[in-house]
C-alpha cells in the first residue's frame, strides 16, 4: 500500500532574496534570476543559510502581569483572541553546502547541494481551549468539541539541483531546477480526527471518539540508542528514501525601468520506504462514553480490577495498530509573483505576492520593497510584510562586494530583534559568494533612469 498525499515542507529562504537578483541565492525562489558574472561558487557551508520560525500568537499576547507584583500568568482570553480557526508553530532550517554556476552566451547553469529541515505543529482554537479552561468549563457542556488537523509534521532531506537559465531577446528569461530529494527522517500526521462531547448531567459523560493515521520514516534504525545514532550521522549519508521535483520561473523585462517576474517552487514528493512505520486507529470513528468509576471498588481489597477494565476498554476503541507501508510526502509549493520598478539608477521599488499552497489551503503574502545601491560596493533594502495575521513585519538587509566577495545578511522581521515579545515570526538569511568576469551586458548596473518627457 502507498499512500499519495503527504506534509507540507515549509523549506524556503527570506523573501528579501527576491529582490536582489546578484545574489546567487535568489535563484531558490526564481530559477531565472542568476548573478550577472561569468562564473561564480559559493563558501561551502556558508554561501546560504537560513532560519526561520513562527507562531500564532506573540509572547505579550500569552502572558500578562498579576495585578500585584511582576510575576506574569498566562492570559487566557487574550490567547484565545489571537488564534484562528488553524494554527500553527513552525520552524525552518535550509542551508546551502555547495553552489556554483557558470554562462556560455545567454545560457546560465547552476548546481547546487542543500539540506533542509522544517517542522509544524498544527491545531484548532477547540484544542486550545480545552488544554486551558479543561472539558469542565460551560463553554464544552452540551457541545461537540472537535480537535481535527492537529498533528506533528517534521521532515528532513537533502537536495540536488540543476538550473538553468536562458535569455530571450534581452527581455525575457526563462529558468528552470530539476532536482533529485533525499530523505532523512520524517513524521507526517495524514489524519488526526478527535471529538470530544461532555455531556451535562449529574456525572458529565464525556463520549469521545478519534481517527488517526500517523506515518514515520528514519534512518535511525531504533529510538533506544538515538542519541548515538544522530551524533555519528553524516550529512552526506544518503538512504533509500527518493524523492525528485522541478521549479519554474521567469523574468521580463518590457522597459529598462520595469521588471516582472514569476516562479512556482517546490513541487516536488518523497517517497517514504525505510524504517517506515505507520500507527493508524484500530476503530476509526468509533465513538466510547466514559462514566467514571467506582471508588469502593477501585480500593476495596487493594484491587485495581475495575480500573484495569476500564482501560482495557478505552485501548480495544482508541488503539493503534503499526504497519509498515512505505508513503509519499509532498513539499508544498509556493508560488511568486513580483514586479520591480527601478525610478532612478540607484533606487527600486518592488512588489512581491507569495503564495503558499498547504494541504489545508493557501496562504498569502505580500512584501512590499525599497532597494537602494551605493554604487556597486553595497546595497541596502528595507520591506514590509504582511504575513500569518501579523503586521509588524519589517525586513532590512545588505549585499557587500568588494571584489569578487560578495557577503549579505537579511531579514524579514527586524522588529523582533528589538521587541520581541510583539512577534510571531522572525528569520536571518546570511551568505558569502565569490563572483568572477563581467558580461557583456551587466545587470549590476542600474538602468540609465531617462525622466518622462526627454
Amino acid at each position: 500500500m502507498v499512500i499519495f498525499w503527504g506534509i507540507s515542507v515549509q523549506s524556503q529562504v527570506s523573501r528579501s532574496v527576491y529582490f536582489l537578483e546578484q545574489v546567487p541565492a535568489s535563484s531558490i525562489l526564481n530559477p531565472s534570476f542568476h548573478p550577472t558574472c561569468n562564473f561564480y561558487f559559493d563558501m561551502p557551508l556558508l554561501s546560504s543559510f537560513y532560519l526561520g520560525y513562527e507562531s500564532p500568537f506573540t509572547f505579550d499576547e500569552l502572558t500578562k502581569k498579576w495585578e500585584t507584583g511582576d510575576s506574569l500568568n498566562i492570559d487566557r482570553e487574550t490567547v484565545l483572541d489571537a488564534l484562528g480557526k488553524r494554527n500553527y508553530f513552525s520552524f525552518e532550517h535550509y542551508t546551502t553546502l555547495l553552489r556554483a554556476g557558470f554562462r556560455v552566451k545567454n545560457h546560465f547553469i547552476q548546481l547546487s547541494i542543500s539540506k533542509a529541515f522544517s517542522t509544524k505543529f498544527s491545531f484548532g482554537k477547540d484544542l486550545a481551549t480545552l488544554f486551558l479552561y479543561g472539558n469542565a468549563d460551560e463553554r464544552f457542556f452540551g457541545k461537540e468539541a472537535s480537535f481535527s488537523g492537529t498533528g506533528l509534521n517534521m521532515t528532513s532531506f537533502h537536495e540536488f539541483a540543476l538550473g538553468y537559465s536562458v535569455e530571450i531577446a534581452n527581455k525575457l528569461t526563462l529558468g528552470t531546477h530539476l532536482k533529485y530529494l533525499n530523505g532523512n527522517f520524517n513524521i507526517w500526521t495524514e489524519k488526526s480526527d478527535f471529538m470530544l462531547y461532555t455531556d451535562e448531567g449529574s456525572n458529565f459523560p464525556v463520549t469521545a471518539s478519534s481517527d488517526i493515521a500517523i506515518h514515520t520514516s528514519s534512518t535511525i534504525s531504533s529510538f533506544n540508542n538515538m542519541i548515538r545514532q544522530i551524533s555519528g550521522y553524516s550529512w552526506f549519508d544518503l538512504s533509500q528514501n527518493h524523492g525528485y521535483g522541478f521549479d519554474l520561473g521567469l523574468d521580463f523585462e518590457p522597459s529598462r525601468q520595469l521588471s516582472l517576474s514569476a516562479s512556482i517552487v517546490d513541487l516536488c514528493w518523497i517517497k517514504w520506504q525505510e524504517n517506515v512505520k505507520n500507527y493508524i486507529s484500530i476503530n476509526p470513528g468509533s465513538r466510547f462514553t466514559f462514566e467514571g468509576f467506582d471508588v469502593n471498588s477501585f480500593i476495596s481489597n487493594g484491587t485495581f480490577s475495575d480500573t484495569v477494565d476500564i482501560l482495557d476498554t478505552i485501548t480495544s476503541h482508541f488503539g493503534l495498530e503499526t504497519t509498515h507501508d512505505p508513503y509519499i510526502s509532498h513539499v508544498n509549493p509556493k508560488l511568486y509573483l513580483g514586479g520591480m520598478w527601478h525610478f532612478t539608477r540607484s533606487n527600486e521599488l518592488g512588489l512581491l505576492v507569495r503564495s503558499d499552497f498547504t494541504e489545508e489551503k493557501v496562504k498569502p503574502s505580500i512584501t512590499l520593497n525599497f532597494t537602494h545601491n551605493f554604487g556597486k560596493l553595497l546595497t541596502v533594502n528595507a520591506n514590509y510584510s504582511f504575513i500569518n495575521r501579523n503586521y509588524y513585519n519589517v525586513g532590512l538587509g545588505f549585499v557587500f562586494r568588494l571584489g569578487p566577495v560578495q557577503l549579505f545578511a537579511l531579514n524579514d522581521m527586524v522588529i523582533a530583534l528589538f521587541e520581541p515579545q510583539k512577534a510571531r515570526n522572525y528569520n536571518i538569511h546570511f551568505g558569502l559568494n565569490f563572483l568572477f568576469g563581467k558580461p557583456a551586458r551587466n545587470m549590476l548596473e542600474m538602468p540609465t533612469y531617462t525622466p518622462s518627457g526627454n
